[in-house]
């Protein structure tokens, strides 16, 4: 078990909605948000770490990887054997090279920790959530399949329809979500320079 930690950086969680809409949640954050991000409160802590850096990591529909749609547009219900880690980036965004640089940083995380599914990089971060910070901050998508290629193209049937619900993801749908975190938060750790301060065995109290 860890007990306490510290960071180099803060990190912040946020849970977007009314995506299908226009992804209004997420474009009213960096409406609101960007020429005050990493200025902290009050003003004397401002002075000590005033406007740091920062990046967006999102993570967008993440269980679902059984491969292409059969001829009669059905899908298997077994994850398929290649299901994947897949790591994005936008490739006509204004700070491109940084986050492919940031891309490839969870890619090397994933081949260290993901203990169960390989990482792919691709170019093509679209239709998400991350798509108002692109051009602002490096940002990188993780997901179950390529957005464009793959969940566009019918990979996925929960994708939008009232199939979207627990009772239709298996054990191996889950491990993959897990194993997905397991990635970030890896990643992260080394990002945000996260030290333990303390480790202590369970079972002894």
């Amino acid at each position: 078990m860890i007990r306490g930690g510290t960071s180099e950086r803060s990190i912040r969680f946020a849970l977007w909605n009314n995506e299908e809409t226009g992804l209004n949640g997420s474009r009213a954050y960096v409406e609101q948000r960007q020429d005050i991000q990493g200025i902290e409160s009050p003003v004397v802590r401002a002075a000590i770490r005033s406007h740091a850096g920062w990046g967006m990591i999102q993570h967008d529909m993440m269980l679902w990887d059984h491969g292409a749609p059969r001829a009669d547009g059905t899908v298997s219900q077994d994850q398929r054997p290649e299901a994947d880690v897949n790591i994005e980036f936008q490739a006509n965004s204004d700070l491109v090279d940084e986050s492919m640089q940031l891309a490839f940083v969870f890619k090397a995380a994933a081949d260290a920790y993901n203990t169960d599914y390989p990482a792919t990089v691709g170019p093509h971060m679209t239709n998400t959530d991350s798509t108002p910070f692109m051009n602002i901050v490096p940002v990188i998508s993780l997901r179950e399949n390529e957005r464009g290629a793959h969940t566009g193209a019918g990979w996925n049937p929960t994708w939008h329809t009232p199939l979207d619900a627990w009772t239709n993801f298996d054990d191996e749908d889950f491990r993959l979500g897990l194993k997905t975190a397991q990635t970030t938060l890896s990643a992260m750790t080394q990002l945000a320079g996260i030290t333990v301060q303390e480790s202590v065995e369970s079972g002894g109290e």
